[in-house]
């Protein structure tokens, strides 16, 4: 293509191709659950590239129309031959990006954890096994129920579809006054509702399957205490870990400063860790406690997982087909994008990831 197309240095459709076809040697892994993941990962850090693209594009265009905008307000004031002093206002489409440049770590978290959150919990037969156990251990459902939380979860699922049948209104997912917990649940499965402490009553079916040895007001306390101790296990050595690679230098100059941030870095990752266990779109807001540069790269941790399940989920509706060696069509278009924006402008591009970009294929 540059033998017949010499004088394109900038060609988007050259890097493109190039992208896609280097795509191609992935057919050497015969691991297709490998394949699939490198995909997905690709895919995600092709659109948050892409989108860094676009949004600076936008920028460029605010800008340059600002500044004809401006150009021809000062003509206008001079043939006036009046003095008047010129007010920048913020537009609505400043504001607007600033908001999505803000918001879109949160935005992307929460649409991930609705989705995984839900299929842990109702089809969990739609997402990897070993990401739903992972989930599972910091809920603290498998440490309380061991092999009695198959079984609850299913009935969980069940109850939950059947009373999404039902016509709007609580009377129906109501547990009756009156009535305990194990009594209720005894009807739905005699062996379930051995789980359940004979004296608690919960108001809500759901809730009772959802935490039967606690009633709605301890669950929450239960659940906070328990997650945060969990969670500061796992992010406390991960973090003294990367401390000590990436700011070991500082330890000796700065260890005041490098123990603050440690200790910062550590109780906010708990919180958002803690947090997110309590409700699927809700705590995917959670976030937002999460340092700002941290936001974006938890919701693209997440992303590809809730692709995946999102996609199974279709599946067993019948809403989409499976499409043989789609992961590699999705790889070699994901890579096409990636160049593209690597030859063009690379500035857009994670310093991380340019500098690996760099270290492949060489400086643009």
């Amino acid at each position: 293509m540059r033998q017949y197309r010499p004088y394109h240095e900038g060609d988007r459709l050259n890097a493109f191709v190039a992208g896609s076809a280097a795509g191609l040697a992935m057919w050497i892994d015969k691991n297709k659950i490998r394949r699939k993941a490198l995909a997905l990962y690709l895919f995600t850090r092709s659109i948050q590239f892409g989108s860094s693209y676009s949004m600076k594009k936008w920028a460029e265009y605010r800008e340059a129309k600002r500044s004809t905008q401006h150009l021809a307000l000062q003509d206008a004031v001079h043939s006036s031959e009046k003095g008047h002093a010129l007010i920048t206002q913020s537009r609505w489409d400043d504001i607007l990006a600033k908001v999505m440049s803000l918001s879109a770590g949160a935005v992307l978290m929460s649409s991930s954890a609705a989705v995984n959150l839900y299929a842990c919990m109702v089809e969990p037969d739609a997402m990897p096994q070993s990401y739903w156990r992972f989930i599972m251990h910091h809920t603290g459902l498998p440490q309380k129920f061991g092999p009695m939380l198959k079984p609850l979860l299913d009935v969980f699922a069940s109850q939950l579809f059947v009373l999404n049948a039902l016509p709007p209104g609580v009377e129906g997912i109501t547990i009756p006054a009156g009535v305990t917990s194990r009594e209720f649940i005894s009807t739905l499965s005699p062996s379930v509702a051995n789980v359940f402490p004979s004296h608690v009553h919960h108001e809500y079916q759901l809730c009772a399957l959802m935490h039967p040895l606690t009633p709605c007001t301890g669950h929450l306390k239960d659940v906070l205490a328990g997650e945060f101790d969990r969670a500061f296990r796992m992010y406390a050595p991960l973090n003294f870990l990367l401390t000590l690679v990436f700011q070991r230098k500082k330890l000796t100059t700065q260890p005041k400063e490098v123990a603050q941030r440690y200790i910062k870095s550590t109780i906010r990752s708990t919180l958002f860790m803690t947090m997110y266990f309590l409700n699927g779109v809700i705590a995917g807001f959670t976030v937002l406690i999460e340092a700002p540069g941290r936001q974006i790269e938890l919701g693209l941790y997440c992303l590809p997982r809730a692709l995946d399940t999102a996609w199974h989920l279709m599946l067993k509706r019948g809403l989409v087909r499976n499409v043989p060696n789609a992961e590699m069509a999705l790889f070699c278009a994901s890579m096409g994008l990636m160049m593209t924006i690597y030859q063009n402008d690379p500035s857009v591009i994670n310093s991380n990831y340019l500098s690996v970009l760099t270290r492949v294929f060489g400086s643009n």
